[in-house]
């Protein structure tokens, strides 16, 4: 098996591809949550849970390393041409994005569960949460929602609308594991699923998980930077 993952995925059986992201998705829940438990409490929950999804992010560019030392190298060899063709893709997937929210907005006139405590957790610790959705959910997202499936299709639309979906179903799992799902919960997955829909494309056409990585990160920041100027603005 350890030879196994030191091979490109193109390399691997489907099989083995599925195996993995199968690992990969368990991972997700389970790695963070080990690591979190095992380390000493007087770090902080906050510390701990960082701590735990770079372990997890670690797992993952050990099992795609072969694959992400490639990308890196296409990727930032024509950064300018790849940057601007995700750019591209980004504001597509962004306007998708925002008529959804103002769909969501109009009729059921809340944001979703996961949106209110990302707000929460940055407002109340803000270095944290930075460090955690502008470096650490863009590279641990990308890697297992893009990376870790893309594999498993032929078909490039499918790639696309699958990781799309994945990527939005993911965004309501906190009402899930709290109880509180209702099936009105179902339309907060399309705006995640337009922006995780063009990160899937955008990382296809320029053949590097580099492309979403860096689109992601920028999104988040941004995102969470006007969210700071408008909260301590008094707004």
């Amino acid at each position: 098996m350890k030879d196994k993952l030191l091979l490109e995925t193109k390399n691997r059986t489907f099989t083995q591809n599925l195996i993995i992201s199968i690992f990969c998705f368990l991972g997700m829940f389970i790695i963070p949550t080990l690591v979190a438990i095992i380390l000493p409490k007087f770090l902080g929950a906050n510390a701990r849970t960082i701590i735990g999804d770079i372990v997890f992010i670690l797992i993952l560019v050990l099992i795609f390393y072969k694959d992400l030392v490639k990308e890196a190298k296409t990727y930032f060899k024509n950064f300018k041409s790849n940057f601007k063709h995700s750019f591209k893709l980004y504001i597509l997937g962004f306007i998708g994005m925002v008529i959804c929210n103002l769909f969501i907005v109009t009729f059921l006139k809340d944001i979703s569960s996961n949106e209110s405590q990302v707000r929460e957790m940055l407002y109340k610790n803000v270095v944290t949460t930075m460090i955690s959705i502008s470096i650490i959910a863009p590279i641990m997202e990308e890697l297992l929602f893009r990376k870790s499936i893309a594999p498993l299709f032929e078909n490039k639309w499918f790639y696309v609308v699958v990781s799309g979906l994945l990527f939005g179903s993911a965004h309501i799992l906190t009402n899930f594991i709290q109880g509180t799902f209702v099936i009105t919960d179902l339309f907060y997955v399309l705006p995640y699923a337009c922006l995780g829909s063009s990160f899937a494309l955008m990382d296809y056409n320029t053949k590097s998980t580099f492309s979403s990585i860096v689109i992601h990160s920028l999104h988040n920041t941004c995102t969470a930077v006007m969210l700071l100027i408008t909260y301590f603005g008094g707004k």
